[in-house]
């Protein structure tokens, strides 16, 4: 059976490690998370986007600046927690990561 990816944004860390630690969903959390009652998760973290502007390096090649879009990103497959439930959003385009 193929679920449907949940799409989390958290304002921090903490809090997502929190409430996943909180509500049985990990059972423990390192670099590696390990997941509890058949939740799949993918921590993503963090996700940084063009903002438009070029930059160029000490070697003069250009980049593209980055910017943080805000929040602690988790992606999740399962049922959904009741305290967790709040912070289920809905990505507008191509998610920035998936399972295949």
């Amino acid at each position: 059976m193929n679920q449907a990816d949940i799409h989390l944004k958290f304002p921090n860390e903490f809090t997502a490690t929190s409430l996943f630690l909180s509500t049985g969903v990990w059972v423990k959390f390192n670099d590696h998370n390990i997941d509890a009652k058949g939740y799949l998760t993918d921590v993503i973290g963090l996700i940084y986007k063009p903002t438009g502007t070029m930059l160029t390096d000490e070697e003069g090649v250009e980049y593209p600046e980055m910017a943080d879009v805000g929040g602690w990103h988790v992606n999740m497959r399962g049922e959904l927690p009741e305290a967790i439930k709040s912070y289920k959003i809905t990505v507008s385009g191509t998610p920035y990561r998936i399972w295949d």
